[in-house]
């Protein structure tokens, strides 16, 4: 969830309508991720695959292009924010649209950017360095 990729990527996003969407509480959220691997995809395609550890607030992607990354996450006024190393902080609103989880980009409050969908939540680790996992 690198807010710079996520807006670089010319995909279009998911449409979504704010009166259906109910937002995840971080109590929940992190009942459904822990010690497991997100999915992430815009469109049909993979964006990226995140692992949570079973404790704590680190986090590990791996990005489509095989890029990796560790950092930090804590919710803050109503979003996922996200110390990567060496990257730019980035906030993310995770609602339901349904049956649908969705991942919208937040700066300054405000929806900007690409909309990524959780496609999988699986217990499959991250493969750093050595390609996707499958």
């Amino acid at each position: 969830t690198c807010a710079l990729a996520v807006q670089a990527l010319a995909t279009p996003g998911v449409a979504t309508r704010d009166d259906n969407l109910v937002d995840i509480a971080p109590t929940e959220w992190f009942d459904l991720v822990r010690g497991r691997t997100v999915v992430y995809r815009i469109g049909p395609d993979v964006w990226a695959y995140e692992s949570y550890p079973r404790s704590g607030r680190l986090v590990s992607i791996q990005l489509a292009d095989g890029t990796c990354m560790d950092g930090t996450w804590d919710h803050v006024d109503g979003a996922y924010c996200f110390a990567w190393e060496n990257r730019e902080y980035s906030c993310f609103r995770h609602a339901r649209d349904g049956a649908n989880i969705l991942i919208i980009p937040v700066v300054d409050g405000v929806q900007s950017g690409t909309i990524q969908t959780v496609s999988d939540i699986t217990d499959a680790a991250v493969g750093c360095g050595n390609g996707l996992v499958s």
